[in-house]
């Protein structure tokens, strides 16, 4: 039987506003190709690697995930009119899993390649047809059809990279149904007008049909940031959240309000105003709301990170025991990395990363002081010792590793010695030694490239 008209007009529709985006979005897509190095082997390991990219304006601005081009050695995009140019890296930020890089102006115009413009997350619904664009696989100039599965999907299991930094604090995911698979990493999500709703991030391990983007209005201002200037400024506070909704009996509420404090780090900006784990945040600067489940944990966190670094914001707080509502003042500070640099300890057969402020409140760690065992080569030296990745080194042969740099003074200090070297590392509160003996296990210097 045949379809009615008026379905089949709509039907006809619908495939005619595919066909537009599909004209326009095409020309903004790229395909990367970087060259990253990974330490978490106990070896530096250069490794390539596909992800996705698109065009954001006539300078020649790509926006791209962070896990994808940041702290890329080297960059090569391939375009839609299968040109391959170099690229260069604009700006990063693991909080959200972006990145920006930029092909010269010059090619945008020579080869006529039409920028995309990001629309709204706001508005979306579920229901909503989208299309996702990319590489999947490896498969260049790839179009996938769908539907907004989800606009406010929350995943606190999903929020470490395979760098180590953590990401998505500041926002919640767009689910769907257009299919993304790995190398669809940094391709845009596009509804029927042709603008872009999210930037394509993570597919769902063992699932068929389930992905997630960044929302629009996420990524649209951290690019605008990255473009101006090639970072984004947010406030710190030193403060972890959790929702309300296992707590409220706790406290007496009649009706639930503020959001609990989870932790706090010790000398950081809250510490400082007097906010203890367990209080419950009644104010923090303009905001007086209630979080009582984890999907509305990152837009404060967002409002967090957007308070005017270095000036006092009111803070009022509920405390136990405590009769009054708490006044505070906080004044925060800029975020500080996230994440150290990196060394090869060639002959010892593991790398080391160093440890920054973040790095000893996230991983909750007992102070800064040490270095990071980040990898630990199999069948090296270090290896046959049983050093694991994880452990904190705090000295060798007795003497203390306070950073980074200490630590590759001590290393040269000790790479030509013949006899065994003791390492003193930590978890935590243990405390244990680990032997090396240069030489042992495999016998190389360096390993396999």
């Amino acid at each position: 039987m045949l379809p009615p008209p008026a379905a089949e007009a709509r039907r006809g529709d619908l495939q005619e506003a595919i066909f537009a985006v599909q004209e326009q979005a095409l020309s903004a897509l790229v395909n990367i190709q970087p060259i990253t190095e990974s330490y978490t082997r106990g070896e530096r390991q250069k490794q390539a690697s596909v992800g996705s990219g698109f065009l954001v304006d006539a300078a020649g601005h790509i926006v791209t995930n962070y896990h994808v081009a940041g702290q890329a050695k080297h960059l090569m995009v391939t375009l839609s009119n299968k040109e391959r140019i170099e690229a260069e890296l604009v700006g990063e930020d693991p909080l959200t899993d972006l990145a920006v890089i930029r092909i010269p102006a010059e090619k945008v115009a020579e080869y006529g390649l039409h920028p995309l413009a990001f629309g709204t997350s706001a508005d979306l619904q579920v229901g909503q047809f989208v299309m996702a664009l990319g590489s999947p696989l490896a498969l260049a100039r790839t179009m996938t059809f769908g539907i907004v599965s989800n606009t406010e999907r929350y995943l606190p299991e999903g929020m470490s990279l395979p760098t180590g930094e953590r990401t998505g604090e500041f926002n919640t995911w767009i689910q769907t149904d257009a299919a993304i698979n790995p190398g669809n990493s940094g391709g845009p999500l596009i509804d029927l007008g042709g603008k872009v709703v999210g930037v394509n991030a993570r597919g769902a391990m063992f699932a068929d049909n389930i992905g997630f983007a960044i929302p629009a209005d996420t990524a649209s201002a951290v690019v605008r940031d990255l473009i101006d200037g090639g970072e984004v400024n947010r406030s710190y506070a030193g403060l972890q959240f959790q929702p309300l909704k296992d707590w409220e009996g706790l406290f007496g509420l009649e009706k639930p309000t503020g959001v609990l404090v989870a932790n706090v780090e010790a000398g950081g900006p809250a510490a400082a105003a007097g906010v203890q784990a367990g209080d419950i945040l009644t104010q923090l600067g303009d905001w007086s709301g209630v979080v009582r489940f984890d999907e509305e944990l990152p837009s404060l966190y967002q409002l967090l990170a957007d308070l005017p670094i270095g000036e006092g914001v009111p803070v009022k707080a509920l405390r136990r025991g405590e009769a009054e509502e708490l006044s505070l003042e906080m004044t925060t500070v800029a975020v500080g990395r996230l994440s150290g640099d990196r060394f090869e300890a060639t002959a010892w057969g593991f790398t080391v990363k160093g440890i920054t402020e973040q790095m000893v409140f996230e991983m909750e760690l007992v102070s800064g002081e040490g270095v990071l065992i980040e990898g630990v080569r199999i069948g090296g030296p270090a290896h046959a010792g049983k050093l694991h990745r994880g452990l904190v080194l705090e000295a060798i042969e007795g003497e203390s590793v306070a950073d980074l740099d200490g630590f590759k003074a001590m290393y040269e200090k000790h790479v030509g010695s013949e006899g065994n070297i003791l390492l003193q590392t930590r978890r935590y509160e243990t405390l244990g030694l680990v032997l090396v003996k240069p030489g042992a296990a495999d016998g190389s210097i360096g390993g396999p490239r």
